[in-house]
């Protein structure tokens, strides 16, 4: 036999995860949701806090109303799972944003992407048919999720991911660059070059209007 359906209490209206110094803080006139993909628990927690809290500041309001509003409005940006545990929360037991933010990543840390280190990017290599454009947004994507990434490492990295057979590559081997700003101007500059060749080298296999026209009237013939 399933188990009977659990009724709500008559109080339960009242129920709150928050303390009443948070609870009795009434929402914004005009406060509107975040517009965010909703939480359902499938992806990394930490990222999603992240951008909620920079879609938050967008709300006018200092100290506790502020930090208020940021807890009443969590809950609008979750779904599934990921609500049913802000629901069931006890009562009265989050009295700040840092504790929501806490029990929240702890309760779905098994979301959580692999932590990025530096040496990581040593495994982004410039593909067969890749251009340098490509190649370069890949490793800067993969760079801004490193927490901690040296200077010297990043320049490594790049430059070893390159086409050994590139002349960028002969660029950044025989000049070592000692930032990874020199080393992205140096990128910009061979990315410039890459782009000017392959627009050439599409106009030249394209066949002008005089000459398909031309062609067009022998075939008539």
């Amino acid at each position: 036999m399933p188990p009977p359906l659990e009724k709500a209490a008559p109080d339960s209206y009242a129920d709150s995860p928050f303390v009443d110094s948070i609870s009795i803080v009434s929402m914004p006139k005009g406060f509107a949701n975040p517009n965010m993909t909703l939480f359902d628990g499938t992806t990394d927690p930490f990222d999603h806090v992240s951008q909620y809290k920079q879609k938050m500041m967008t709300v006018t309001a200092v100290g506790h109303v502020k930090e208020a509003y940021m807890c009443k409005g969590f809950g609008s940006i979750l779904s599934g799972p990921a609500l049913r545990w802000l629901v069931s929360l006890p009562n009265s037991s989050i009295s700040t944003f840092a504790d929501l933010v806490n029990a929240f990543t702890q309760q779905l840390a098994s979301s959580r992407k692999p932590q990025k280190h530096a040496g990581d990017l040593y495994r982004i290599v410039q593909g067969t048919n890749e251009t340098i454009g490509e190649y370069n947004t890949r490793l800067n994507n993969e760079k801004v999720a490193v927490r901690e990434c040296d200077m010297s490492t990043a320049v490594e990295a790049f430059r070893r991911g390159l086409h050994h057979e590139s002349d960028l590559y002969n660029q950044l081997t025989m000049h070592p660059c000692h930032s990874f700003e020199a080393v992205q101007e140096k990128a910009t500059a061979a990315i410039r070059l890459e782009e000017d060749i392959l627009a050439r080298a599409s106009i030249l296999s394209t066949p002008s209007v005089s000459s398909t026209s031309a062609m067009e009237k022998l075939s008539r013939k």
